[in-house]
């Protein structure tokens, strides 16, 4: 998909309006959805044949997607018509719901979501987040687009504390955004650079997305969260030098040097502020590592060690105020999360009923494409699905169609989870869909910032190429992401 952006204009100027023609447009497509809905469920109870049932399914999600339903019900919706279109009655459907909403959420490997997001929320809503920005930025100094290299590390640092690409990304927001605008930076760089901050934050362990994978694939949570570890620092490291090597480059991007040169005792003392994350890593990491916890106990162990944080760092008052926030928004999180996975598993059983998937390896075994053949036609399928699909719902879909086929050509399980998500990290930054893009220009515009929606797809657009080349190292490069899973204990 080709990313343009609309000019830059001057920080006092208001955003342009839509479109006219954009307006039509959409007009036309909320006119003509009764009709094209209608089609589809007409095809699905016509005796079609099961694969002409899978293509009328595949559209009717589609439009429902882009009609903003939400997608665990888009999912459960399409996937329940089409058990009862394949197999002719509704007790099918019916059971199916009842099995697959227990199913997909009575196992032990998703029992640590929760838990992992209560963690990011507790530190998001005490403001430990912004104080890691804060401790980041005074140990990078004066280093060339300084503020935006602060960001990308406190995401690494966030991330490592976390599972919330949300979170990361609209902690630093609030804090980045203006700094960076502030001190002189386009408007696109500093979009660009919160962005991609929060990108790597599903790679470092704890991630919620890698923890879906494993119950999917149903491989070790805790070695494919080690996985995730190295891959993600090295993709911060390779944002930081695009960071450095644009400002150099076109030097109107940001200043050259931002804020004031510190001593090294006090960047020592600032260091001294990143102690919160060295101690989540040091217990959820760790504890995974020398294989203390399972990943169930070492997200509980690390959602109670973010609450004595909270009170060693702000005060027990501080977490008697958050953490009935922090509770609720878990809550209303973890359940999104699996309302979509039950979907999405409804889904997939209608998907291998119907034989697609079964056609789909008869085709890659003819074709023999072979590993790395069959990792860049996955990567160029989840480009193209990243524009309308969130990451949740689009490793639901496809793994189960493509693990199995992947796995018989020789690719390595845990290898092909981090290369998901991965790709599911692209598809909330890909237009028209991805939802981050709408957070952090509603951030901005909270803050005072006055950023049109085509300067952060710009700003997405100049990092696009370098995650695409990382992912390729996953493809050619395979064996130094299982370097870790292999150590441990």
């Amino acid at each position: 998909m080709t990313l343009v952006a609309e000019p830059t204009t001057d920080a006092t100027e208001e955003p342009r309006r839509p479109r006219r023609g954009s307006r039509r447009l959409a007009s036309i497509f909320v006119l003509t959805s009764p009709l094209v809905m209608a089609y589809c469920v007409f095809v699905l109870f016509s005796g079609a044949t099961p694969m002409n049932i899978a293509g009328a399914a595949m559209i009717l999600l589609l439009w429902l997607m882009f009609l903003r339903v939400a997608v665990g019900i888009a999912l459960a919706v399409v996937g329940l018509l089409g058990l009862w279109a394949m197999t002719g009655e509704t007790a099918g459907a019916i059971n199916s719901l009842h099995d697959v909403a227990w199913s997909s959420t009575s196992s032990w490997t998703l029992s640590v979501i929760p838990m992992f997001v209560l963690m990011g929320i507790l530190l998001e809503k005490s403001g430990i987040g912004a104080d890691i920005f804060t401790a980041v930025r005074a140990i990078v100094g004066r280093a060339p687009a300084g503020l935006a290299i602060s960001t990308n590390f406190a995401g690494a640092a966030m991330g490592a504390a976390s599972g919330s690409t949300t979170g990361i990304v609209y902690s630093l927001g609030r804090t980045g955004i203006p700094e960076m605008v502030k001190a002189g930076y386009d408007r696109r760089f500093a979009a660009g650079a919160v962005l991609m901050a929060g990108t790597g934050g599903q790679l470092i362990p704890p991630s919620i997305l890698l923890v879906v994978y494993a119950g999917m694939a149903e491989v070790p949570v805790g070695q494919q969260l080690m996985a995730g570890m190295l891959p993600g620092v090295l993709l911060h490291v390779a944002y930081a030098v695009m960071m450095v090597a644009l400002v150099l480059m076109v030097p109107r991007l940001a200043p050259r040097t931002d804020g004031d040169r510190l001593p090294i005792g006090q960047r020592a003392r600032a260091a001294a502020g990143l102690w919160p994350v060295v101690v989540l890593v040091g217990v959820v990491l760790g504890g995974l590592y020398l294989g203390i916890f399972t990943p169930t106990e070492a997200g509980a162990f690390g959602a109670f060690a973010a609450a004595i944080m909270v009170v060693f760092v702000k005060g027990p008052a501080t977490l008697v105020s958050s953490i009935g926030p922090a509770l609720r928004t878990t809550v209303i999180a973890s359940g999104s999360i699996f309302l979509i996975i039950i979907g999405g598993n409804i889904f997939a059983r209608f998907m291998a009923v119907s034989g697609v998937p079964s056609a789909f390896t008869d085709f890659l075994e003819g074709a023999d494409t072979g590993p790395v053949g069959f990792m860049l036609m996955v990567l160029v399928i989840y480009l193209l699905l990243g524009t309308f699909m969130d990451p949740v719902p689009m490793m639901l879909v496809t793994v189960p169609v493509l693990l199995p086929i992947g796995m018989s050509l020789g690719v390595d399980p845990i290898v092909f989870g981090v290369f998901a998500v991965l790709m599911g990290e692209l598809a909330v930054l890909t237009p028209p869909v991805g939802i981050l893009m709408y957070i952090v220009h509603r951030i901005a515009r909270d803050a005072g910032v006055k950023m049109t929606l085509g300067e952060v797809i710009q700003g997405i657009s100049w990092f696009y190429p370098i995650t695409i080349a990382f992912a390729l190292t996953l493809v050619f490069f395979p064996d130094y992401v299982l370097w870790l899973p292999g150590l441990m204990k």
